[in-house]
């Protein structure tokens, strides 16, 4: 029947939505590093196959990536008259603006545990490297032809090692400053090198 909602789907909605709110509950509760998928998938009452069916590691409960279309989408909304610096600094402060107040708050409360755990950290080094790539390759796809592949891939790492640091300067500060504001300060740091 069309117009009946996809059971399935709800149930794998409500599932991956028990053991994320599962995941960061324990990760608040006792530290990221002595929380196990074990103790997440047993106070989530799911098995640790399922467990894995909805996140690849514990990482990925604190540590999304996004995906190639919300990529692709944000970028393509950006003006191409314009140096791709700023189309991506533009892109940033997009995607910084499409945040909910809800959205913003389970953003903080990821990036807290990131600020408190050295490990994390190191992992959003690997997450920013890949959304590089994401990014890239939404680039390339309308590059001016002669284009530099290398001044192209500089300034998206760049730019997403300013993101990086905009989420974590705020995530450090507690979300007592504006999203918005330490963006500016961030990416006008970048702009002035």
């Amino acid at each position: 029947m069309s117009g009946t909602p996809d059971w399935r789907a709800q149930k794998r909605e409500e599932t991956h939505q028990r053991i994320y709110d599962t995941g960061m509950r324990l990760f608040a509760e006792r530290g990221f590093d002595r929380v196990s998928v074990g103790d997440i998938a047993r106070e989530a009452k799911v098995s640790v196959p399922t467990f894995y069916a909805h996140f690849e590691n514990k990482e990925h409960i604190v540590m999304q990536m996004p995906a190639q279309e919300e990529i692709d989408t944000i970028l393509s909304a950006q003006p191409t008259d314009v140096p791709l610096a700023e189309r991506i600094r533009s892109g940033i402060m997009a995607w910084i603006n499409h945040y909910g107040p809800e959205e913003r708050e389970q953003l903080l409360q990821r990036w807290r545990i990131v600020v408190a755990t050295p490990g994390l950290r190191n992992q959003a080094a690997t997450f920013e490297r890949a959304t590089a790539g994401l990014v890239s390759d939404a680039l390339k796809a309308d590059a001016e032809p002669g284009s530099s592949p290398v001044a192209m891939d500089v300034v998206v790492t760049a730019s997403l090692s300013a993101y990086t640091q905009i989420i974590l300067r705020w995530a450090e500060a507690g979300g007592t400053l504006s999203l918005e504001e330490v963006a500016e300060d961030v990416l006008n740091a970048l702009r002035e090198l």
